[in-house]
């Protein structure tokens, strides 16, 4: 039996000139994240993060605050990273905000309210914020589909039984990978995929050749703070 912890990144930079890095508020969700699994007695067997700067970054800081951890036990596999170019998209939605009135209300939330994101990723597609040929989307889809199951079937194999493991990863592969554990659709895919909070934890198990899951989109670490402006979606 393997148990894979899957964590989001704390908040990236949404609105600065390099989205792909994390921002205070980030810093802080990692930090408090290390702290959790440490004061809990959680230990990993092995530790993966996607090639992004805002998973290393997550797992870096969070593995500071565990004794026995550090940068050179991260197994780095851009297997697990996000969807598309994060950083372009998001420099393309900053710009598309900046031109539209009707967005800054949204914009206001945009950091703890998964609501307001959907809703300006929705006003920006109408925009041609994020053209897309419709067709070529689908395959893109199913590549990045393609990639993460991929990436969770080779994790796996290469452990061996009785292993808990942690990756640092992005919302998208959490939503792909309960997509491959509840066979859930695609449009039930992506709204679990705007649901996964900043530095949640998403815990599958593997056990009898199946994925089973055990825990979903956990903050209880940054809940613990009684502190709402914690409780970020990007």
């Amino acid at each position: 039996m393997t148990e894979i912890y899957l964590i989001r990144h704390g908040q990236a930079s949404f609105g600065q000139p390099a989205y792909d890095c994390l921002s205070p508020v980030g810093e802080r969700q990692a930090e408090l994240l290390g702290r959790h699994f440490a004061s809990n007695g959680i230990r990993f067997d092995c530790i993966y993060s996607g090639a992004l700067k805002r998973h290393l970054q997550t797992a870096t800081i969070a593995l500071s605050q565990m004794n026995g951890y550090n940068a050179k036990d991260i197994h780095i596999d851009d297997g697990f990273n996000e969807f598309g170019d994060s950083d372009k998209l998001m420099n393309r939605l900053t710009a598309v905000i900046e031109e539209d009135p009707d967005l800054s209300e949204q914009l206001a939330q945009i950091h703890t309210n998964h609501g307001a994101i959907r809703r300006i990723f929705d006003i920006a597609a109408k925009v041609d914020a994020i053209p897309r040929d419709e067709e070529v989307h689908l395959q893109r889809v199913k590549e990045f589909r393609d990639r993460i199951d991929s990436a969770i079937d080779n994790l796996v194999q290469n452990l061996g039984e009785n292993k808990k493991v942690a990756v640092f990863t992005s919302g998208g592969p959490t939503a792909v990978a309960l997509r491959k554990t509840l066979e859930t659709s695609r449009d039930q895919t992506i709204r679990l995929g705007w649901e996964v909070r900043n530095t949640s934890v998403t815990v599958l198990r593997y056990d009898q050749d199946q994925l089973w899951l055990v825990l979903f989109n956990c903050v209880a670490h940054l809940e613990s703070q009684n502190d709402p402006s914690l409780i970020t979606y990007i």
